[in-house]
């Protein structure tokens, strides 16, 4: 019979603290490069925030601006009306149907 090598070799050697202290570094920078992508994330959500603030402060701003508008655009609209309206009758009353206009 045969003797079969041991799958697993519980002695250290140079190649496997070498292998072990290549893994820990690369964890270590993946974790610093995670918080460093965290850190950035964190400051463009806060420069984000900072200028959604000011786009809804001048969306406030508008809004409060666009209501006086809309009743003066509101007014002139029935005054023109009330005058088309006028007019109107007026060419009625008249009789805009004579033989030079057809």
């Amino acid at each position: 019979m045969t003797s079969k090598t041991p799958w697993f070799d519980g002695r250290m050697s140079l190649g496997n603290l070498i292998t072990i202290g290549t893994v820990m570094m690369a964890v270590v920078a993946g974790w610093f490069a995670f918080e460093n992508r965290l850190a950035l994330a964190e400051d463009r959500r806060a420069a984000d925030k900072a200028a959604l603030d000011k786009l809804a402060a001048r969306v406030d701003v508008l809004e409060r601006d666009l209501t006086p508008r809309v009743i003066r655009i509101e007014e002139k609209l029935s005054a023109q009306t009330d005058t088309l309206q006028r007019i109107l009758r007026g060419v009625e009353a008249r009789g805009w149907r004579d033989g030079t206009n057809r």
